[in-house]
């Protein structure tokens, strides 16, 4: 099919303004930066007086630039002291990450773009020309030889580097695991077993089960039906925080109405001097001027009800109404409400916390051993005779990571329960399709224009800037944009699927999250801009569908090489300057600091990052750098140059800025997903070879060269699936009494 130079023109000029756009934006970001980190300590660099004195960072040295060297230098394990193993091994990813592409693009650089160069194949620009796309005559197929060697090597170069860095978290994960900062903690002696049978859900019978491990078991705490408990106890949370509120913001109509008698006061005493009486009158009220000090102003008397009221009369005091949503119902005076209300809670609290152990059993029971070693043989035994009777177990436990309200749930709920979880993350994905295809649609709207009668008014009115900006900035934004809500509705599912521990619904999320992008973030896209560029190809030639379609998918490589441009590049600078989290924290200062308990979370807590949702995002840029590395090897370098500036951007927020909590630590359990998912990246890329190669052999002449280049990928691609296997095995078992 020949190519249209004017269409190929308009794709080169959308890459090139998504390029200057983000290039531009990224530039912002980083002055914008540099400009706060010197301004905003609070912002860019608490973790160097936050913390606790052995936790806190070293102050960057000033300057624009001179931070960069030093945290670069800075040793990462420092990182698992600060923030835990799982920021460690975040950072290791990346890093790993920044390796492969350093080596994909020395390779694809010096092998295939010479290859793809030469001849123009009415190639209208170089970056068409370095492409998959300038091959298109039949004596050109012997060439993709070189593009089998490549893909063989790389390939055997991601395994060995992934088998490398299996070794090496294994070793850093018993060595966190088995530090006396954290094998001190109950959290790494406990165990959670679930779907205890009633017969044994008792203490004695839990010591006497659990009597065979080693150091023996020092509590054990059955969970009950605490229903009514729980109710009284949520309700005195809730009292406590309106009472907080409701004090504070008494205290700060006092304190408006003091300031302003001060203000008045030392007016009055400027303007008149003093009485010869000694007094003076300032409104209704009398101040003996004797008792006051000339310099500082009226003296404070001392704190009681009857000065409090003095300031605030009893019309002004907070109120409220016991009806539901505070809409009706009787009015009353908020604190004394609340007073009232606390101490009937703290009695039936009590009460009930004195009759717990005669409560229901709901099938949970948490062991707490003295010895880290026999937490982790008992959650690797068989502990009961009948199916789906304390099967599941989890070690590591930490109240504060506890979903409570999925512990009183049977193992057999669960599972059906994991089964509907899944059931609508299917239709979720199948509904998705739509807004994805529009957006893939997007990127090559030029192609639309010349098939699609109702849409030419985009091409023959719209200047080529508006057009390129459409093509090349709008559908990056929108993809961005729509899996920006994402996470929220992954999140419900996996809290559906009864999962005991927030930070098991994290990772939980991380599956659900990256499937979704794989397919949606990269396969409909692809097959949707592929299907702009051959639809007029299909009209004219249906029977030729497939043909074309293999053609021109790699043609959907200009598309992603904006993506990459959108989310590394500007995606490193939006982590550096912190744009949310800095508007979440002023939103929060000026809008909900207003008891001691908000001002203090704004004030002294730091940030901190979701993996479940940041991870699945970096793998999905390896796995289209993986897919198109061969297709357009420019990727390569933009993924090398995103992946560094993320590593940079990263280690600075860990070093200076973040506070990872010790309850969601999972001792690294993030980084073999992410190992897995790099074989995902590398089987697409092959198959995806594979295909091409067996549907250029339908080409008589080129039949013979273009069918041993697919069977050689196929070869890859069982070698690849033997290496995942191997290592899965190799190591599955290290981690499995975490799960």
């Amino acid at each position: 099919m020949a190519i249209n130079p004017e269409r190929v023109n308009n794709t080169s000029k959308s890459f090139l303004t998504a390029l200057v756009a983000n290039g531009a934006l990224l530039s912002i970001e980083v002055g914008a930066f540099l400009v706060m980190k010197a301004n905003m300590e609070r912002m860019f660099s608490p973790r160097t007086y936050l913390p606790p004195p052995d936790k806190r960072s070293r102050p960057l040295p000033k300057g624009l630039w001179r931070w960069v060297p030093a945290v670069l230098l800075s040793p990462s394990e420092d990182i698992i002291h600060k923030n835990g193993l799982d920021a460690y091994m975040f950072l290791r990813y990346i890093k790993l990450l920044i390796k492969i592409f350093f080596v994909y693009t020395l390779l694809s650089f010096a092998v295939i773009v010479p290859v793809d160069y030469i001849g123009r194949n009415d190639a209208p620009s170089n970056l068409e020309r370095i492409s998959w796309t300038n091959l298109k005559r039949l004596e050109d197929q012997p060439r993709f030889f070189a593009h089998v060697c490549i893909v063989y090597v790389l390939t055997f170069y991601v395994i060995y580097q992934i088998r490398r860095e299996m070794s090496h978290f294994t070793h850093m994960r018993h060595q966190f695991l088995l530090s006396p900062s954290h094998s001190s903690h109950a959290q790494a002696r406990t165990v959670l077993l679930t779907s205890v049978p009633d017969e044994i859900a008792n203490e004695h019978d839990m010591r006497q089960f659990a009597s065979f491990v080693p150091g023996g078991v020092d509590k054990v705490w059955v969970y009950r039906d605490t229903k009514e408990l729980n109710r009284w106890f949520e309700e005195r949370q809730d009292a406590c925080g309106k009472l907080e509120g409701a004090v504070a913001g008494l205290l700060k109509e006092a304190m408006k109405v003091w300031r302003k008698r001060e203000k008045a006061w030392k007016k009055a005493h400027k303007n008149q001097g003093k009485h010869e009486d000694g007094k003076r009158k300032k409104g209704d009220l009398d101040v003996d001027l004797e008792n006051q000090d000339d310099e500082d102003g009226l003296v404070v008397p001392p704190p009681s009800r009857e000065f409090l009221d003095e300031l605030v009369p009893e019309n002004k005091r907070p109120k409220h109404r016991t009806g539901p949503l505070g809409l009706s119902g009787k009015k009353v005076d908020t604190i004394d409400w609340c007073k009232e209300e606390i101490a009937t809670l703290n009695g039936k609290i009590r009460q009930a916390r004195a009759k717990l152990v005669e409560g229901k059993s709901l099938g949970s029971v948490f062991i707490l051993c003295n010895l880290q070693m026999g937490a982790h043989i008992l959650a690797q035994c068989v502990s009961y005779h009948e199916p789906l009777k304390m099967i599941d177990k989890w070690i590591e436990t930490h109240p504060k990571d506890i979903v409570w309200r999925n512990l009183d749930d049977g193992a057999l709920e669960m599972r059906w329960r994991y089964l509907v979880s899944w059931l609508a993350m299917v239709g979720l994905i199948i509904a998705w399709s739509f807004p994805a295809v529009f957006i893939g649609t997007l990127s090559k709207v030029e192609g639309l224009c010349q098939s699609v009668q109702f849409l030419r008014w985009i091409c023959d009115d719209l200047s080529e800037t508006v057009q390129s900006i459409i093509q090349g900035v709008l559908p990056p934004v929108l993809l961005a944009a729509l899996f920006a809500l994402l996470p929220l509705i992954l999140r419900a599912l996996a809290w559906y699927e009864c999962i005991p521990r927030y930070s098991l619904i994290s990772i939980s999320v991380y599956r659900r999250l990256f499937v979704f992008l794989l397919i949606h973030g990269f396969l409909v896209v692809t097959l949707s801009s592929g299907i702009t560029q051959a639809i007029e190809a299909i009209i004219a030639n249906p029977t030729s569908t497939l043909q074309s379609l293999a053609n021109q998918l790699p043609g959907a490589s200009i598309f992603f090489l904006s993506y990459m441009i959108t989310q590394g590049l500007a995606g490193a600078g939006m982590a550096l300057v912190q744009l949310v989290p800095l508007i979440i924290h002023y939103f929060r200062k000026f809008f909900m600091g207003r008891t001691p308990r908000q001002a203090f979370a704004v004030t002294f807590r730091m940030p901190s990052i979701d993996f479940g949702e940041t991870l699945p995002r970096l793998s999905l840029l390896a796995t289209i750098a993986f897919a198109y590395s061969v297709l357009n090897p420019l990727i390569n370098f933009l993924a090398l140059i995103s992946y560094v500036m993320m590593y940079l951007a990263y280690k600075f927020l860990f070093l200076q800025v973040m506070d990872q909590p010790d309850q969601s630590e999972t001792g690294g359990l993030y980084f073999p997903m992410a190992m897995s998912n790099l074989f995902v990246g590398l089987y697409i890329e092959e198959i995806c070879l594979a295909c091409l190669f067996f549907l250029k052999a339908s080409r008589p002449i080129s039949r013979p060269t273009a069918l041993a280049q697919g069977i050689l990928m196929v070869f890859l691609v069982a070698f690849t699936a033997i290496a995942q296997v191997t290592v899965r095995r190799s190591y599955n078992r290290q981690f499995i009494s975490h799960w």
